[in-house]
């Protein structure tokens, strides 16, 4: 056993504190990354001796070095048959319910081999993951591989269609395969009709969802979760159903088109249209009205020959805009649902941090209107798609745009640190621009970052000027302030400072561009906007 191996086996044994030591460390356990085949196998045997309890630190500990060890077991042809059963060892005592036995299976998923993919079928048939989240982490090597033994995986897998946590996973893999011709006949080709009792089962419990939400805070949360999970399978059963092509699939498919759901009923409507049905190609024509499903609509209908059908008012370059950020704004790791309210309010063509030529950027407000009171902002569309989950709506369109481009921007002398990372050197001249911008009629600044561009080292911190919130932003010489705005979602600090370095960045790229420079000079007029304060 090699010594560093033998190092980290005593940090285990020693406790939480040495542990801690080691997880502090970032570069402690990077040998992992060029582990030797029997550093491997002895990291393999200690893992099936940690036992299924374990603390916080333990946890993070393992973390580092389960993800550690996936990434070099992607250069790995093969484990011997000895370790893989270390891994269903270790899986099988962990328990499902255990806090990493889900980067056990990404271990199988790494290797990609035959007999590594065959445990992982067997492991997520007999004991999947507890929840969604740690499915799609055990799954995404699997998804990220080009060439799989897929004879191996199907059908073992489809028998963990029942399992609520991972069908979803199954049937996406099983999609991806078919869509990029790894093979023809689709693996669960012989399951319409199970399929399609499970999509009804789904489209049912969503039903029930929308007419009897949960008034209980606490159940509503629960329920949300139900809702996203059977969301994301019947998604995956109407993308299975357009690629198996079977005529059964269509009966089950209508049940969706009565759910309020839009992007459900929009893959509905998309599946039962590419299996030659009317009645889902008259509604994916009234979808387009719906920015939410406007992107997907559209290029269905192309394919479909049925654009003509569709008013030109939701073919325009804005209409399709809105649509993408309504789109993205839905995503479950952004809001998770559509704007009420979405709309363009500038576009122009400009050049952009990143990108050779100018590009094409698209400034969209949108709002969500909740129980608890309307959210609004702005988001952008063009060079990237994005939105903070702070109110931009009271900048001007100059600074909205600043704040994307420092936000996209990226240059190795250009970074920022926090305070939990700053040297003594570093502490003291936060503590002297602190004191300096107190001088300067600042209340009681509190440091949020360093800024480092350039070369220049800027102080960012939240405080307040004349009883007014927002950020100041001191280098050497200046010192400028950015307002929070009245907002229930203010400006903070990190998006204050996107906008400071923003601006320099959109200067140094638009000086000579007429539609910048005129944009910065009408601004405050036109919009009585106000510019950040230097002083």
């Amino acid at each position: 056993m090699s010594d560093r191996l033998n190092a980290v086996l005593s940090g285990w044994l020693e406790g939480d504190q040495a542990l801690e030591a080691w997880i502090q460390r970032a570069e402690a356990l990077q040998w992992i990354l060029n582990a030797e085949a029997l550093e491997i196998s002895g990291i393999l045997r200690f893992l099936e001796s940690v036992p299924p309890e374990i603390s916080d630190t333990q946890r993070r500990f393992l973390d580092r070095v389960l993800n550690l060890l996936a990434i070099r077991l992607r250069k790995f042809d093969e484990l011997d048959e000895a370790d893989l059963d270390r891994i269903v060892s270790a899986h099988q005592k962990w328990g499902a319910t255990h806090r990493m036995d889900h980067l056990l299976l990404a271990l199988l998923a790494s290797l990609g081999s035959e007999p590594a993919l065959k445990r992982f079928a067997e492991l997520v048939v007999q004991q999947p993951p507890a929840n969604s989240n740690a499915a799609t982490i055990a799954f995404v090597p699997l998804l990220r591989q080009d060439d799989i033994a897929t004879e191996t995986l199907f059908p073992k897998l489809l028998e963990a269609l029942s399992h609520l946590s991972v069908a979803s996973l199954v049937l996406d893999l099983a999609n991806q395969m078919v869509r990029r011709g790894d093979i023809e006949r689709h693996p669960a080709a012989d399951r319409v009709e199970a399929l399609g009792e499970l999509f009804a089962g789904l489209v049912a419990r969503l039903g029930k969802f929308e007419n009897e939400p949960p008034t209980e805070v606490k159940d509503f949360v629960a329920a949300k979760v139900a809702v996203t999970e059977a969301t994301s399978i019947a998604l995956a059963i109407c993308d299975a159903f357009t690629l198996i092509g079977d005529q059964k699939a269509v009966g089950k498919l209508k049940s969706a088109l009565d759910l309020k759901h839009r992007k459900l009923r929009s893959e509905a409507a998309i599946s039962l249209a590419k299996l030659g049905n009317e009645e889902g190609k008259e509604l994916l024509v009234e979808l387009a009205a719906e920015p939410v499903c406007r992107q997907r609509v559209l290029a269905t209908a192309e394919e479909l020959d049925l654009l003509p059908k569709i008013a030109a008012e939701y073919q325009t370059e804005q209409a399709k805009v809105e649509g993408e950020l309504a789109a993205w704004l839905s995503l479950d790791t952004q809001f998770g649902m559509p704007p009420h309210e979405i709309h363009q309010i500038d576009t122009r063509t400009l050049g952009w941090p990143g990108f050779e030529d100018p590009i094409e950027c698209h400034l969209v407000q949108y709002a969500f209107h909740m129980p608890g009171g309307t959210f609004q902002s702005v988001g952008i569309v063009g060079p990237a798609t994005q939105s903070f989950a702070v109110d931009l709506a009271p900048l001007g369109l100059a600074d909205v745009y600043a704040a994307f481009a420092g936000w996209q921007a990226e240059h190795p002398e250009v970074f920022e640190l926090e305070p939990e990372q700053w040297q003594p050197n570093q502490l003291e001249l936060v503590n002297n621009l602190r004191q300096r911008i107190e001088g300067e009629g600042y209340e009681s600044p509190q440091p949020a970052m360093l800024g480092f561009f350039f070369g220049d080292i800027r102080l960012i911190a939240a405080t307040k000027r004349e009883g007014q919130p927002g950020t100041a932003v001191a280098d050497l010489r200046n010192t400028t302030f950015y307002p929070a705005g009245e907002s229930r979602h203010p400006i903070g600090p990190r998006e204050a400072y996107y906008v400071h370095v923003g601006r320099e960045y959109m200067q140094a790229f638009n000086k000579d561009r007429p539609e910048w420079v005129s944009l910065n000079e009408s601004l405050s007029e036109e919009e009585g906007q106000s510019p950040p304060e230097a002083s």
